[in-house]
């Protein structure tokens, strides 16, 4: 339990919350197992929400931008529809070779369309419409990412920033002042704030995740 996000309302939740999936149970349990750095795992009650707005919003293509071990991935194909796509990125070659072998024994016929590098540079040369887009990937980029891929999105899609409350410490006026990873994702949550022809929403659930909806 990682007690900058899972206090006792955040257990409760997810324990009254629908269960992980058995793939949902192996990603996690492969994660922690095998990975460097497994508390950057997407949580279940995270997950949960993924699965749900996908499931709502029944988009026709999900761009992914950071894949790690998959956990948010198979959230996000859960209910996608059979005739859409989803796209994931991962920059780290080996954290890609080792997610994609996984997925392979354990889900050999999934929809995945995996990439593999920097996604600023893969991104424009994707001939796809994204309808909905999760990033969780190198946080120093979120302002590149928001510019190229809001765009990008359809009419009322959605686009998703992960631990935008980064573990609370945007709230801590020590770490404002000296920390510059701090400072960056205060100043993406500024900036995303403003974005024009959009409904922006920062929700409380696990580290933060910031939702831009694409208004007409």
């Amino acid at each position: 339990m990682h007690h900058d996000w899972q206090d006792e309302i955040h257990v409760y939740c997810e324990n009254v919350s629908s269960p992980e999936t058995p793939f949902l149970q192996a990603i996690n349990e492969f994660t922690w197992k095998k990975m460097i750095n497994p508390r950057m795992l997407s949580g279940h009650l995270q997950g949960r929400f993924l699965s749900s707005l996908v499931a709502l919003k029944q988009p026709q293509c999900i761009l992914e931008i950071g894949t790690f071990t998959g956990y948010a991935t198979a959230c996000l194909l859960e209910h996608l529809p059979q005739d859409a796509s989803l796209h994931s990125i991962e920059a780290d070659a080996e954290t890609a070779h080792k997610t994609q072998a996984f997925w392979q024994a354990q889900l050999p016929n999934h929809r995945v369309k995996w990439h593999v590098g920097e996604a600023l540079s893969i991104i424009p040369n994707l001939p796809i419409a994204p309808d909905f887009i999760f990033v969780d990937a190198d946080k120093h980029n979120y302002k590149s990412y928001l510019d190229l891929c809001f765009p990008l999105l359809k009419i009322g899609g959605t686009l998703l920033f992960d631990n935008t409350l980064w573990s609370k410490r945007v709230l801590n006026e020590d770490d404002l002042l000296h920390d510059r990873d701090t400072q960056n994702m205060h100043a993406f949550n500024q900036y995303a704030k403003d974005t024009k022809n959009a409904m922006v929403t920062l929700l409380p659930i696990r580290d933060g995740i910031t939702m831009i909806t694409k208004l007409g």
